[in-house]
Parts: structure tokens; sequence; C-alpha cells
């Protein structure tokens, strides 16, 4: 008998929704990091505010802080090579390597992304496993053409 069938079965329902992969970038001081992350929303127009979830023991967790920047990376269909770079643990060095990097206010963001949302950190809220960063947006930077890398039950969508 499954301990948790309710979590099993919250896993099955996760797997079949379709979500824009993006990659979260961040600085403290030296301490820079990416990550790939498919938990981010918009939460509001006014102000433009978006959503970001991470997990207390990702490596940029640590540098996530109120008061703070950072950038949520929109990527484009042919990116999944950083897609898969910022998900693998111990890969932290190479991430900054794949693609182009620049920097916008000491924020890190990767320039051939579809779109670049830097935003400032106006709220962290702590839940369990996750801690929960709003982002108000102070400067979005779009590609001319919209074609997002999408995730579906554990691939990436053509």
């Amino acid at each position: 008998m499954d301990p948790d069938p309710v979590k099993k079965e919250f896993l099955q329902a996760m797997r079949g929704i379709t979500s824009t992969v993006t990659v979260v970038s961040a600085k403290d001081g030296e301490n820079k990091q990416a990550m790939t992350a498919t938990s981010v929303v918009s939460l509001s127009l006014d102000p433009p505010t978006m959503l970001v979830c991470i997990n207390h023991e990702a490596t940029i967790h640590d540098v996530m802080k109120e008061g703070l920047g950072f950038c949520i990376n929109i990527l484009s269909i042919g990116q999944e090579g950083l897609a898969d770079i910022c998900s693998v643990a111990g890969k932290e060095e190479q991430r900054f390597l794949e693609g182009d990097w620049s920097e916008f206010n000491d924020i890190p963001y990767h320039k051939d992304s579809q779109s670049n949302m830097f935003c400032n950190c106006i709220k962290a809220i702590e839940h369990t496993t996750h801690t929960i960063y709003l982002g108000e947006i102070i400067k979005v930077l779009n590609q001319s053409s919209f074609n997002p890398l999408l995730y579906k039950d554990g691939n990436y969508l053509a």
C-alpha cells in the first residue's frame, strides 16, 4: 500500500501540465548562480510582478534575497542544453559557460534567451521545502520572435 497516495497522484497530475522553461539567475557579491525552473508565474500587472519558487537545497537559494535582483530568462526551442546544465547539481561553474551571458545592474542574464525579466525581490515567503520569491519587474528584454521551450511529462516539447 502506498503510504501517501495524494502525493503520488499529485505528481502524476503535475506531469500533465505543460510549462515554459526558464532559467532563474542571481548574484550576491561574487556568488553567481543560475537554475532551471518551471515554477515561475506572473502574479500581477500593476505593478508587474512575478512569482518564483525555489527549493531550499538549490544552490541559488542562498543568493536569492529580499532587496536583491534576479532575472527570469525565458528559454527558446533549441536551448535545451542550457536548461539541462542549469538543472544538474555539481555543474554550477559550467552554467555560465553555456551561451552568451552578461549583467544588468549586477544581475546575470542569458542574452540569447527569448526574454529576460529583471526583478527586484520584494518579498520572500518560506513554505516547507521551498521559498516563494516575489519579484517586481524593473526591466524586460524581448527577442523579435517567440518560440518558447516547453516541458511536459519529463520531456521537452518540439
